[in-house]
């Protein structure tokens, strides 16, 4: 019988060694396709001059790798308690802080160097189970419109494919995070985001994308997998912005990118109640505006702003973004 789609998975594990590999203890749900490739880096040696118009009988493997693309479905979006699997990972920490609400905190940017988490991650349906281990994140990307959900999106990259056993877990109903919940507020310094004001009817869409730096390390030592991860690259990212065109449009972006002006934005989502807390979702960023498009359209004839910033490095701050995550999650 051939597999289906409902009945298809994708699991993580935390690993407590790198490299070894672990039993799932976490079920997502997210956009299945093209989410598992397994790449065995072989070389066909069609420069061989063979004497034959196809060069081509054999090939050899060079290496071996699995690429993960992680998306959240359209209509599901990323849950509370989703978030710190994908936004943790780089400091190498596999607690949060506090109870029933408990705390997740992670920046980017800094000069300290971590201990990023690697991850086992099982992919498949009912006829076959796939397994990577050394599982590491590359790339983040976190977007949100009104009348939509929050979405997440993660690059990964594994050590190799393994058929194996799928765990047995089930799928939980967790607090996800509709896209309307997120408000903007804007200040000349991080330090002020905090007395900084909500500014409602104003943003209509926004995305951040960003990587975490981490680059995958391939050695002469009979192996054909990398050996190691080590943070080389630098984190880079972008955020952009949707909004609508009135009076803080101009003076809040298009003076201030004009002028060169370093700002500090925070987007913040708060959930239901979560103890004596609620669940809640924070992201501050410090950016230089690089694009900002007026009237670059209209939604229901109202004119749009689109904005286009780059993360930067804030020597005060110490970090270039910073994430606040607060659910029910007390462990990876």
């Amino acid at each position: 019988m051939a597999g289906v789609r409902l009945l298809s998975h994708f699991q993580i594990g935390k690993e407590s060694t790198p490299g070894t590999a672990v039993a799932a203890t976490k079920r997502f749900t997210p956009d299945l396709n093209s989410a598992f490739t397994v790449d065995w880096m072989k070389t066909f040696h069609e420069g061989r001059a063979t004497g034959t118009r196809t060069p081509i009988s054999y090939s050899t493997q060079q290496g071996t790798m699995v690429t993960i693309s992680f998306r959240t479905p359209d209509d599901t979006g990323i849950a509370y308690d989703e978030m710190p699997y994908f936004l943790h990972f780089p400091q190498g920490g596999t607690a949060g802080t506090g109870s029933t609400a408990i705390t997740w905190t992670n920046a980017w940017g800094g000069t300290a160097t971590g201990s990023a988490l690697a991850y086992t991650v099982e992919f498949g349906d009912d006829v076959q189970n796939y397994e990577a281990e050394n599982c590491y994140i590359s790339r983040v990307r976190v977007s949100a419109e009104p009348q939509g959900m929050t979405m997440l999106e993660a690059d990964l990259a594994g050590r190799q494919s393994t058929k194996s056993t799928k765990t047995s877990l089930s799928v939980s109903s967790p607090t996800r995070i509709p896209g309307y919940l997120w408000k903007p507020r804007f200040a000349t310094a991080q330090s002020g985001l905090s007395a900084a004001s909500d500014i409602p009817n104003f943003l209509v869409g926004w995305n951040a994308e960003w990587t975490t730096g981490l680059t995958l390390r391939f050695y002469n030592d009979g192996l054909p997998y990398f050996g190691q991860v080590v943070e080389a690259a630098p984190v880079m990212g972008t955020l952009n912005m949707t909004v609508e065109s009135n009076a803080t449009a101009i003076t809040q972006f298009y003076d201030k990118a004009a002028a060169g002006t370093i700002d500090f934005v925070q987007l913040k989502a708060t959930g239901p109640a979560l103890g004596a807390s609620n669940y809640s979702a924070q992201f501050q960023f410090c950016v230089e505006y690089e694009n900002v498009t007026p009237l670059s359209g209209d939604q229901d004839g109202v004119n749009i702003y689109d904005v286009s910033a780059r993360i930067l490095y804030d020597s005060t701050w110490g970090k270039s973004i910073e994430s606040v995550i607060v659910c029910g999650l007390a462990s990876l």
